[in-house]
């Protein structure tokens, strides 16, 4: 089953293009970074030029973040509204059943989510510590050089910022699924989608101060929002399947 969505995935040029999107976008910081070295300008320490960490990366960083949930509805949920649109749907239903159906589709979601996010900040990390390996500039940002300062363990709350975005990449798609399977209409999907993502995104205590290490928030200073968030989309999946498996005739 997940290889025939993979296959839908990977024959479909628009969703495609989105996730080499998401590679793409932490491989030009580091190329930017570069640019500025080659430059003159000083070799940045790898702990603090990461995709999550580095100053380079303030643009590319609000493109994907700032519309986390949009692309993953694209990629991973708009199926289900073409198959509900198509009468597809009622194949696959009638080949793995009502139930096999919605959890796959959810669990999908949940997977394509959260992998892409980790493999490309996981390759972002992998190429910042070799081609800035030795380098030892901090300059650009005396706070975070204090951090680093006070932190023992840098590479290991690389890592730890790292999963929890990805983790939040794999809730939101999670909660996009849901929805399109609930609701099969993109002209509420997409709006729904994207201000529940907004308002927690918005607020001062951001969800996204979760995915910036070395600042001047601690990991626990949004926490609760981030715990809202997760709570949210998970409450969307729960109305989805009352929704899908009490109320929908295949």
């Amino acid at each position: 089953m997940f290889l025939y969505y993979f296959k839908r995935i990977f024959n479909n040029k628009v969703k495609l293009a989105l996730i080499l999107f998401i590679f793409f976008l932490p491989v030009t910081v580091i190329l930017t970074s570069l640019k500025d070295i080659s430059n003159g300008g000083s070799v940045y320490l790898p702990d603090l030029a990461t995709f999550l960490t580095t100053p380079n990366g303030g643009v590319c960083h609000s493109l994907i973040s700032g519309y986390l949930p949009m692309y993953f509805l694209l990629i991973a949920g708009d199926d289900c509204i073409e198959d509900y649109k198509t009468g597809y749907k009622n194949l696959l239903i009638t080949k793995w059943g009502k139930n096999r159906y919605f959890w796959f589709n959810i669990v999908k979601g949940f997977v394509i989510g959260f992998c892409v996010i980790l493999l490309s900040l996981a390759l972002n990390m992998l190429m910042v510590y070799i081609a800035f390996a030795g380098g030892s500039y901090t300059a650009f940002c005396s706070y975070k050089e204090f951090m680093l300062y006070v932190m023992t363990t840098p590479f290991l709350d690389n890592c730890i910022y790292i999963l929890l975005f990805s983790f939040m990449s794999g809730i939101v798609s999670m909660g996009g699924v849901a929805l399109a399977l609930a609701l099969h209409n993109r002209f509420m999907v997409y709006p729904i989608t994207f201000i529940l993502w907004y308002l927690p995104s918005a607020v001062s205590v951001s969800v996204r101060h979760m995915f910036a290490p070395f600042t001047e928030y601690p990991i626990t200073y949004s926490l609760p929002t981030y715990l809202a968030v997760v709570g949210i989309n998970i409450a969307l999946v729960i109305f989805a399947y009352v929704k899908v498996m009490k109320y929908e005739q295949v």
